[in-house]
């Protein structure tokens, strides 16, 4: 699998398209439906979860719960706002447009993926790696936020 993103200039402003083959396009879907059920899990026991959202507190149980209960809600909110925005633009199908704005948005989401993947592989440490078709899903993520924000920083840069 590849990556590509472009910058489309329009006027003083960019947008970006990321265009995903039929196959890419349907395993991001699938990741940020998982991750949706994930962020809007209460139970907490899941390690990915605890993992996307860390106790405030490390060491001090009462510090946390209270932390979590005051920032929880508008964590979720914020997590699963921008899920929803990147499947809506996975609608459009393999040629995905979007304002640097909105592409800032899911940045954050690709982050937690990665994150929850490297959960699931055991990845705890630098220079840890998993193996097999999660390890090849983890990479690509991290292509496509890498990919991502090279494309920002070039609608940063002016025209070429």
């Amino acid at each position: 699998m590849s990556v590509e993103v472009h910058v489309i200039r329009t006027g003083e402003s960019a947008e970006l398209e990321l265009r995903l083959s039929e196959p890419e396009l349907a395993l991001l879907r699938s990741l940020v439906e998982q991750y949706m059920s994930l962020v809007l899990d209460e139970s907490g026991n899941d390690p990915a979860v605890q993992r996307i959202f860390p106790d405030g507190y490390r060491g001090d149980p009462e510090a946390a719960a209270e932390f979590a209960r005051y920032t929880r809600d508008g964590l979720v909110e914020r997590k699963s706002s921008a899920a929803a925005s990147l499947l809506l633009a996975l609608d459009a199908g393999s040629a995905v447009r979007a304002a640097t704005d909105s592409v800032e948005r899911w940045l954050p989401v690709l982050t937690d993926l990665r994150m929850v993947l490297a959960e699931r592989l055991g990845i705890h440490h630098d220079g840890d790696h998993g193996e097999g078709l999660m390890a090849e899903v983890y990479d690509w993520v991290g292509a496509l936020q890498w990919n991502l924000v090279e494309a920002l920083d070039a609608t940063t840069e002016g025209p070429r």
